[in-house]
């Protein structure tokens, strides 16, 4: 298993950092939460208790997933990794653009294009914070 950051963004309000990361598992199963922990603890000489892993996504028959990582300590990264944050707020998401995303895509397509002005910015984040159809949110990305 290997485990190759991202993105990183600092959260001072927290004292965390959120890293994205891809972890490569190759002809294994998609790795646990506490295995992803030990070895990001491992590798970047944080201590464990300090390291929360999210969300795990692995694409079907898929040898690489993708990891958030919530670090309560500081380390060291290189600087590349850093997002920049542009001073807006984060993205909201109105309750109707759940309800949209909760149902089939198709369904979701046309109520989308019932809609006078979508935000498709909140779709998105709407979609992967629901399903997260990886064609769907693709679909979102491509109007």
């Amino acid at each position: 298993m290997e485990i190759q950051m991202e993105s990183v963004r600092e959260n001072p309000l927290m004292d965390r950092r959120k890293i994205t990361a891809q972890v490569e598992h190759d002809g294994d199963s998609t790795p646990s939460r506490e295995d992803i922990r030990d070895r990001f603890s491992a590798e970047n000489n944080v201590d464990t208790e300090n390291v929360n892993v999210g969300k795990i996504h692995t694409g079907y028959g898929r040898n690489v997933s993708q990891v958030d990582i919530q670090v309560h300590e500081d380390f060291e990264y290189r600087e590349d990794l850093e997002e920049e944050t542009d001073g807006t707020a984060p993205v909201q998401v109105p309750e109707k653009y759940r309800d949209i995303v909760s149902g089939t895509i198709t369904d979701a397509k046309n109520e989308i294009s019932e809609l006078e002005d979508p935000d498709y910015d909140a779709l998105k984040k709407a979609e992967q914070e629901n399903k997260s159809r990886t064609t769907f949110i693709d679909w979102l990305e491509e109007q």
